[in-house]
C-alpha cells in the first residue's frame, strides 16, 4: 500500500512537471487595433506564420466552422479558418438565398433554400473568399483560409488574444475595408512571453452595421 503512495506521488508529480512544462512552451500574444482616428476596429484578422517546426502536440485542430444568415446577413461578417475546413452555411430566416462565390480562392453556388443547412463545403486553398446572395445584394460576408493554424480576429473592442507556441512569427494583417499590406504591413515579433500590444492602422474604418436596404422580407 506504500509503495503504490508513494507511486501515485511520483506519478502526480511527472504530470504536473509535464504540463508545467507544455505551459512553458506557450505564451498569449493579445492586441488592441485602432485604426488612424483612434477608433477600435473589429472584424481585423491577424495570421500568425511561424518560422520554426511546430511540434504535432502543439497545433491546434479545428472543428468545422459555421457562416449563418440572420436577418439578411452574414454571421459572422468575417469568418477564419484553417485551409482544409469545412464551413456549413445554415440559414436561420424564413426566406430564401442563394449563397455564391467568384472568387480565384473558391467559387461555389448554393442554390435557393430557406430554413435549412446546406451541404458543407470543404476550403482547401489559402486566400479570401467574397460571398454574397444573388437576392439580396447588401448581403456580404468574408472567409479568410489560412495555410498557418494560428489566427485570430479583432473583436468589438478591437481586441484579440490568442495563446501561441514560443518563437518567431510573421504577423499578417486583413480587413474588408483595407489593403492588409498597406495599412498594417507583415512584421516578424519573437513571441517569449505574454505580451499586449496596441497596432494602429493609418487609415479610418467606416463601422458596418448592417443594411437591407429596406426591401423587407423579400
Amino acid at each position: 500500500m506504500k509503495y503504490k503512495t508513494v507511486f501515485s506521488a511520483l506519478l502526480l508529480m511527472a504530470c504536473s512537471s509535464m504540463a508545467l512544462g507544455q505551459d512553458e512552451q506557450t505564451a498569449t500574444f493579445s492586441i488592441t487595433l485602432n485604426d488612424s482616428d483612434g477608433v477600435p476596429v473589429d472584424n481585423g484578422v491577424f495570421l500568425f506564420e511561424p518560422q520554426f517546426e511546430v511540434e504535432a502536440h502543439q497545433m491546434p485542430h479545428q472543428e468545422s466552422a459555421i457562416m449563418n444568415q440572420i436577418d439578411k446577413q452574414f454571421e459572422p461578417h468575417v469568418l477564419v479558418v484553417k485551409a482544409g475546413t469545412e464551413v456549413t452555411f445554415p440559414n436561420a430566416d424564413n426566406l430564401f438565398h442563394h449563397v455564391y462565390s467568384f472568387s480565384p480562392t473558391k467559387q461555389f453556388e448554393l442554390k435557393l433554400y430557406k430554413e435549412f443547412t446546406a451541404e458543407p463545403l470543404r476550403f482547401e486553398n489559402a486566400g479570401i473568399v467574397d460571398i454574397g446572395c444573388n437576392i439580396h445584394d447588401w448581403m456580404l460576408g468574408y472567409i479568410v483560409v489560412s495555410d498557418s493554424p494560428y489566427f485570430d480576429k479583432t473583436n468589438n473592442e478591437g481586441e484579440s488574444s490568442i495563446s501561441l507556441p514560443q518563437g518567431e512569427y510573421t504577423v499578417r494583417f486583413w480587413h474588408p475595408q483595407v489593403d492588409g499590406e498597406k495599412s498594417l504591413p507583415p512584421r516578424s515579433i519573437s513571441v517569449t512571453a505574454d505580451t499586449q500590444v496596441t497596432w494602429t492602422l493609418d487609415t479610418n474604418i467606416i463601422r458596418d452595421d448592417g443594411f437591407d436596404s429596406g426591401f423587407g422580407d423579400y
